[in-house]
């Protein structure tokens, strides 16, 4: 009989609960999409790097699985309140606990093996989608057809298994510690205040908002240039973001209650239109569930920052490809064997565009030797290096870029920004004599143009041609642009058919890379399925957060459809049409659903301007972060705004029925 009753009450708990059935349907889809994507021999073989996403994404599940164990015991909770009655019912008719929580606990397995079952032909279809989108961003003309796999739908069924024992354990033992008495009259037991003193609710609010400017304020200050190469960093970073956290968990267990306190001392407000009874509808839950609305805006939170770590990232491609390759192959070595290098790309590429300059030693080490710049130790490697002013205007020349000019006693400094910052502030390096004798004024430290082979440094002298005269040569450095687009197998073919000339052999017999090769095709492959990596990551934590948030907030309002009825049939009753009914209805779902997500606006706005400060002179300009913040706020509040809809209609589903 309990098993009729069993899958009699799945059948109804799935109409009554059909958006937390889509939510965690959606959420089995994309880890099974992704577990085949990422376990696809078809798919690692494109490219270097997508061999590490399936370890990387065993990381990430186990943050997605304790969400949506939170959603599923959320929700499990809610089923239980919403039957206590029918439960306790049962134990008066003599039925034992232990066969009830058996019922339930199989009611609620069913309908996650439903939607376990209909995840996996859903997430198999949704891996042929991402497998196009990963051969569209690593520019491949082939389709890769993504194989269902048992590996992977054992992987599903385990993480259906952990989430599920977490979840039915802490059922069983809700169920093993409640009475009859507590059964027939929970659904009817007001929950208790949070906040009981209006002294407590202000000092926890003041301290919260404290604790998130000090947050913020740490968090800024380690996105400098200076400080960005300091191993303290992650230290401060993990320190803000852990007051941020406190900071939204007190403010959301004291803003509810502070808002309500002014709307309902202000008579003007609350006696306008409907603002009371909203009002009132709201604070039976808003004062009670703080700690819950807290848990939403922190994964709101993390939700935006994902979103826009995605995009900025997609932002830094451009800047990645011509920092570390402008050119379509660079080889770093001696000049005699330069020649035979160039031999090899020619059997596969025609040659557009060729150039071989040399690098020097200014053993004075003028800039090196600096302490405030470096702890320099008289070692032979220890030199700055230095390029003709011919050879680097030459390098500009190819790349389409401005020359630039010097006085015979003048030099110039490129670097990367970093260094640009710590080379300014020092005054001793204005005027410098280098090795060989020869005295030179600064003009001016460059950043534009500098890519990370120009030499062995993370910056390069520019000076005269005369002042190299004497100068020990470093290493020369073979250019070489193509006709056509160079691929990734070019560089794996220098490697093998050069090899001698790029390894050295010490003392002890081993092998070391001592000169470098550079396949533009080989970075854009790397670069590309980084990108690709780390925005699937992203969009799919995204995902799995917001609908968390939205099913929560769905499953809260439609409980207090069911509960409230009477409040509305009041309504009814005293004369109030339906379409106003209605209106009160959304005005009341867009205040729960508002709620969570101001402050997470505010905070995830803030944690994205203060990564621009890094990042502005990498991206097209200095605000274009703007606009990816808003492009991801807009994914949010799409999906978002959809789950309130559905929540809506829901509501108004569920009050037709009474």
């Amino acid at each position: 009989m309990l098993s009729k009753l069993a899958f009699r009450n799945v059948k109804r708990s799935i109409k009554d609960y059909i958006i937390y059935l889509i939510t965690i349907t959606i959420s089995f889809s994309l880890i099974f999409a992704l577990n085949l994507v990422s376990s696809s021999e078809a798919v690692i073989e494109l490219s270097k790097g997508l061999d590490t996403f399936a370890y990387l994404l065993y990381g990430i599940n186990t943050i997605v699985i304790l969400v949506i164990s939170y959603l599923i015991n959320y929700t499990t909770r809610f089923m239980f309140q919403k039957r206590s009655k029918e439960f306790g019912m049962y134990m008066l008719l003599g039925i034992k606990k232990k066969k009830i929580a058996k019922m339930f606990l199989l009611e609620n397995l069913l309908i996650g093996l439903i939607a376990l079952v209909i995840a996996i032909p859903i997430g198999f279809i949704a891996s042929q989608f991402m497998s196009m989108v990963i051969v569209s961003l690593l520019g491949l003309p082939q389709a890769i057809f993504i194989e269902l796999n048992l590996a992977s739908i054992g992987l599903l069924a385990l993480y259906f298994a952990i989430i599920y024992i977490l979840v039915l354990f802490r059922a069983n033992r809700r169920m093993k510690k409640i009475s009859i008495h507590e059964l027939l009259y929970l659904e009817k037991q007001n929950e208790e205040k949070i906040m009981k003193k209006k002294k407590h609710r202000t000092i926890i609010f003041i301290i919260s908002v404290i604790l998130g400017i000090l947050g913020l304020y740490i968090w800024n200050s380690q996105f400098n240039l200076k400080q960005m190469s300091s191993q303290t960093v992650p230290n401060y970073l993990a320190l803000s973001m852990f007051l941020i956290i406190i900071s939204i968990y007190g403010i959301m267990i004291s803003v509810a209650d502070f808002i309500l306190s002014v709307v309902l001392n202000n008579k003007k407000v609350k006696y306008s239109k409907d603002n009371l009874f909203v009002a009132r509808c709201f604070s039976s839950k808003a004062r009670t569930m703080g700690f819950t609305l807290g848990t939403l805006s922190m994964l709101i939170t993390f939700t935006l920052f994902f979103l826009n770590v995605s995009s900025i990232n997609k932002g830094l491609y451009d800047y990645q490809i011509d920092s570390q390759a402008p050119y379509d192959v660079s080889v770093a070595n001696k000049r005699e064997n330069l020649p035979k290098f160039l031999e090899v790309i020619k059997e596969d590429y025609t040659i557009e565009d060729e150039y071989t300059y040399d690098i020097y030693k200014d053993k004075s080490a003028n800039i090196l030797k600096t302490k405030e710049y470096y702890s320099f130790k008289s070692e032979e490697n220890k030199y700055d290096a230095v390029i003709r002013l011919s050879d680097y205007n030459k390098l500009q020349e190819l790349r389409g870029l401005d020359a630039i000019t010097l006085n015979s006693d003048e030099y110039s400094v490129i670097a990367e920004l970093p260094e640009k910052e710590s080379i300014k502030g020092l005054t001793s390096v204005k005027e410098l004599t280098m090795s060989n004798g020869i005295k030179l004024k600064q003009k001016e430290i460059l950043t534009e143009g500098f890519w990370t082979r120009l030499s062995n440094q993370a910056y390069t002298l520019i000076v005269p041609d005369e002042a190299v005269n004497n100068l020990e040569i470093e290493e020369s450095h073979l250019i070489v642009n193509t006709k056509e687009e160079t691929k990734a197998e070019l560089e794996t073919k220098i490697e093998e058919k050069m090899k001698k000339y790029l390894i050295y052999i010490d003392e002890d017999g081993e092998e070391l890379l001592t000169y470098k090769v550079l396949v533009r095709g080989t970075l854009i492959e790397e670069t590309n399925t980084m990108t690709t990596m780390i925005c699937s990551i992203c969009l799919y934590m995204a995902f799995i957060f917001v609908a968390a948030v939205g099913t929560i907030l769905a499953i809260q309002s439609l409980t207090d459809s069911t509960k409230y009825k009477y409040r509305y049939d009041v309504l009814n009753r005293l004369g109030v049409k339906k379409e106003k009914i209605y209106k009160t209805i959304r005005k009341q779902l867009l205040v729960l659903f508002g709620l969570p997500i101001i402050y997470p606006i505010i905070i995830s706005l803030c944690l994205i301007t203060s990564i621009n400060n890094i990042y502005k002179s990498l991206l097209e300009n200095d605000y274009i972060y703007l606009s990816y913040y808003f492009g991801g706020l807009a994914v949010f509040l799409v999906i978002y705004i959809i789950y309130y809809i559905a929540t809506y209609f829901e509501f108004k589903r569920n009050l037709k029925e009474s």
